[in-house]
């Protein structure tokens, strides 16, 4: 087994996920997508009991925001850290799932359903570290002070659970992006064999 073959893991549908492209995608998301970071840490936009469910509201509109512009971004960021020949460059990576969608509308559906299942998972991580780190608490001072908050963040808690979900999302991203690039290399070598 070769190194190259080696950093390669083969799917059943034939196509090749490059586990540098994913390792250099994933550490490129987590750069990237500091922003999103920044609004998880956020409690009084992401609980309504640090907030209000207005603020919450208005967190959750930002939070979709900024998925889906880190979903659209994600191949670009690919091609930036792990370009593949002429197919899958900076500048191009966007046109290529463009045509990805085109020529194989379920390849792509496919690929976006990982992403959701893996964002998701995220969900699910940072549930499972509420329950072991608990975040929100009552407020004993509420009982004799109406105006005191009805509930106590621990922040720390809270950052972990944040920290946990913004690292398995930005894996999320890096997933689907570099899937698509395996596409990509995969549509790409089927034309030159055709031709």
């Amino acid at each position: 087994m070769t190194a190259t073959s080696a950093t390669r893991m083969s799917h059943p549908d034939g196509s090749l996920l490059d586990l540098r492209a994913l390792a250099r995608a994933f550490a490129a998301c987590l750069a990237v997508n500091v922003p999103l970071l920044a609004l998880l840490l956020i409690p009084q936009l992401m609980r309504s009991r640090a907030g209000s469910e207005a603020l919450l509201t208005v967190g959750l509109l930002l939070l979709f925001a900024l998925v889906v512009g880190a979903v659209v971004f994600a191949p670009e960021v690919s091609a930036k850290v792990a370009p593949a020949g002429p197919h899958w460059l900076p500048g191009g990576a966007r046109a290529r799932v463009r045509a990805l969608r085109c020529e194989n509308r379920r390849t792509y559906l496919w690929r976006l359903g990982e992403f959701v299942a893996l964002y998701i998972a995220a969900q699910g991580v940072g549930g499972l570290i509420a329950w072991l780190l608990p975040h929100v608490e009552d407020n004993p001072a509420h009982a004799t002070d109406p105006t005191a908050s009805v509930w106590i963040i621990d922040y720390p808690n809270y950052a972990v659970q944040a920290g946990a979900m913004y690292v398995c999302i930005c894996f999320a991203l890096a997933w689907y992006a570099t899937r698509l690039r395996a596409e990509s290399v995969r549509s790409a070598a089927q034309v030159q064999q055709g031709g």
